[in-house]
């Protein structure tokens, strides 16, 4: 997992995002400007290959605000369960416990289809396509500061999550303050959503699973 430090000025709470699958800081470093996080430090978490968090960025704090979209729901899930940062408020968006999981997911079909399409003269063409059911009427806004990863990267990290979902045996993360859901998500069904986020306070907004304004939608 790679840790980059969006805003560092000496704050005593630090705002933690834990990004979806295939980012890195290009698509969201005007987070560090939000008025939603002025007086924080914030520290971004992407590329889940390996699940360790680098503590030594996410340390010394005397409140952690948490925030994770998509399959850093997951990573944040099994992160967050080894250490004891003093978490104040933890908002889950758009993912849920279960990365790979056909009711409470993204369904095992569509996860194993998208990731044998990064193989080969398609992947691109694959790429995009999930880039537009992931951000629907926000394509334009996401791609004009689309992540530099290469499509090995992309697959490596797309298998490595499904594997350690597959074998993991610690138990997650739970204590989640409030889920945001949305309806037109076309990677994690809205139905698969409400089931995994039944026992948790939860909003649902009428939007695609990529909102430009992530991570403090719902706030």
């Amino acid at each position: 997992m790679k840790c980059t430090m969006l805003a560092q000025q000496g704050a005593s709470t630090l705002a933690v995002f834990f990004t979806g699958w295939g980012m890195d800081a290009r698509p969201f470093a005007r987070i560090g400007q939000s008025a939603h996080v002025r007086h924080c430090d914030v520290a971004l978490c992407y590329d889940y290959t390996d699940m360790q968090l680098p503590l030594p960025a996410c340390s010394g704090y005397a409140a952690v605000q948490v925030w994770a979209w998509s399959l850093g729901v997951y990573a944040a899930s099994v992160v967050l369960a080894a250490t004891n940062l003093p978490i104040t408020r933890a908002v889950a968006i758009n993912g849920t416990l279960f990365p790979v999981d056909d009711t409470r997911g993204i369904p095992t079909a569509t996860y194993d289809a998208t990731l044998r399409a990064l193989t080969g003269e398609a992947a691109a063409s694959v790429l995009e396509r999930f880039t537009r059911r992931m951000c629907g009427r926000y394509y334009a806004d996401f791609t004009a500061h689309m992540p530099a990863r290469s499509l090995t990267s992309l697959r490596d990290e797309l298998a490595a999550v499904k594997a350690h979902a597959a074998t993991r045996q610690s138990r997650p993360y739970t204590a989640w303050n409030l889920a945001v859901l949305s309806r037109k998500d076309r990677i994690f069904p809205i139905a698969n959503l409400r089931r995994a986020w039944a026992d948790t306070p939860r909003i649902e907004l009428d939007e695609p699973h990529y909102l430009p304004d992530l991570p403090f939608v719902g706030e």
